[in-house]
């Protein structure tokens, strides 16, 4: 098989290091010299690495970079054409939730430095943008932070426009192993093979795909002994918002207030807007288009009929806009909030959240309460302590060889309502290469690395010092 470094990558692209981009359909064209097998298959040469993550949005890259930091190569997959998920492909582009550590803070603090919406650096920003200002970045500006990010990392291959077909599996006692993917790179097929894989597809498919147990939707009471949430289970997931961006096209003018049917809305260094904000004539805001129901955020297909719905009941809005002097930038992708979750080894539930449990194994912490869009859920019962997120949940029940990280690891609907923003599944991801990078480096089962050395990298990386993991 033939090994692909970095530095080949770039230099086979022609592209600059200081850059960081890559383009994969160039990339394919110089890989090799006869793209069409002789048995008439369209294949590109495999790749080895030691950890591929699947995925390079708020939970991939921080995975993708700590595994490279540890000396782990990596390849990481991205289906768009560009790195940085939510915040660039649904908009989600407000930093909401806490705590802003590790990786993620490197990157804010790039963000901050270099990309805010005026071009100059917030000087209260402080070391992670806590002091209640609601800052937000143009999505344009998380690619930019994010290539810059990855071009520091040697280890790191980048290949966007490449969506996984299927996993490389192997049979390993009663469990599944997973050894790679194989991508589809503009119409050919690549296998990539490597000793870790980690699943930070928000989706949790490749989990799926592994073999793993799934949960969707709502789990009823019962399931695990929650005292919130619905009686019984329901397929019903989180609504997705589609968001948009508007700017002012004419000096001084103002928002059509009075005429809007969705008023949820932020200006970058001021909060959420009140009717009285309008006078101050901001002039580029960022909107959470509604509230809408998908019938299945696993299907394509009813992903596309709730984004024509969603269309519908945003158009009055939006002409409003137009004439009130604004143009509307709509996200390319409808805001999906929760889609798959798959089964660990521990399940993370109310009851941990409320209580403020930090397991032993504690990788990740959160401080951000119960948010189920679309299910209501009294002021009181939201609340919850701070509370850390166990290496165990990373660990999906049946396979080796994979780590799920983001929102998609094992807990319960309304526990995933908690840790699902973008902070605390940066940190779950960063937990996640780490942990690849060391299971891959030594050729061992994500099951066996010492808990006491993950959680000192991790706490030398800045994710929580010693008294938060103790709590």
């Amino acid at each position: 098989m033939k090994k692909i470094t970095r530095r080949d990558f770039i230099r086979s692209a022609g592209i600059a290091a200081a850059i960081g981009v890559i383009d994969p359909l160039q990339l394919a064209a110089t890989e090799r010299s006869e793209r069409t097998k002789k048995d008439g298959s369209r294949k590109l040469d495999p790749i080895e690495t030691d950890v591929l993550v699947i995925g390079a949005g708020p939970s991939g890259v921080p995975a993708a970079i700590a595994a490279a930091r540890e000396g782990a190569r990596v390849v990481l997959l991205e289906e768009d054409l560009v790195p940085g998920g939510a915040p660039v492909d649904m908009y989600v582009a407000m930093l909401c939730g806490t705590p802003r550590v590790g990786i993620f803070r490197e990157m804010i603090q790039l963000l901050n430095r270099n990309y805010t919406t005026t071009g100059a650096a917030r000087p209260d920003f402080g070391v992670d943008g806590t002091n209640k200002r609601n800052h937000w970045y143009l999505p344009s500006s998380y690619v930019l932070a994010i290539h810059e990010m990855l071009a520091r990392e040697k280890n790191i291959t980048l290949l966007c426009g490449a969506r996984v077909n299927e996993l490389i599996v192997r049979a390993k006692g009663n469990r599944t192993r997973v050894v790679g993917a194989a991508v589809d790179r503009g119409g050919f097929r690549q296998e990539v093979f490597a000793t870790m894989t980690v699943d930070a597809t928000g989706t949790g498919l490749i989990g799926e795909l592994a073999g793993a147990p799934v949960m969707y939707g709502r789990d009823g009471r019962a399931a695990f002994g929650e005292a919130i949430g619905k009686e019984a289970p329901e397929s019903r997931v989180q609504s997705c918002t589609w968001q948009f961006i508007t700017q002012a096209l004419v000096p001084g003018a103002l928002l059509p207030w009075e005429k809007l049917r969705w008023k949820g809305m932020v200006e970058d260094n001021h909060g959420w807007l009140r009717q009285p904000d309008v006078a101050r004539a901001g002039g580029l805001y960022l909107h959470w288009g509604g509230r809408f129901e998908c019938r299945d955020t696993r299907d394509p297909v009813e992903l596309a009929a709730t984004q024509a719905e969603a269309l519908e009941s945003l158009r009055n809005d939006f002409a409003e806009y137009r004439k009130a002097g604004y143009q509307v930038h709509l996200a390319p992708k409808i805001g999906v909030r929760e889609v798959r979750r798959i089964r660990g080894e521990y399940v993370l539930t109310v009851q941990h959240l409320k209580q403020g449990l930090f397991p032993e194994d504690t990788v990740a912490w959160c401080n951000y309460g119960i948010d189920a869009w679309g299910e209501h859920i009294k002021k009181e019962d939201a609340r919850v302590k701070s509370y850390g997120i166990p290496y165990r949940s990373l660990l999906p029940l049946e396979v080796e060889g994979l780590l799920v990280a983001g929102r998609s690891i094992s807990g319960s609907h309304l526990a995933m309502s908690s840790y699902r923003v973008q902070p605390i599944v940066a940190s779950i991801g960063q937990a996640a290469g780490t942990a690849a990078a060391i299971a891959a480096l030594r050729s061992i089962s994500a099951r066996d690395i010492e808990i006491a050395e993950l959680t000192g990298k991790l706490e030398k990386a800045g994710l929580f010092d010693a008294k938060i993991r103790r709590k």
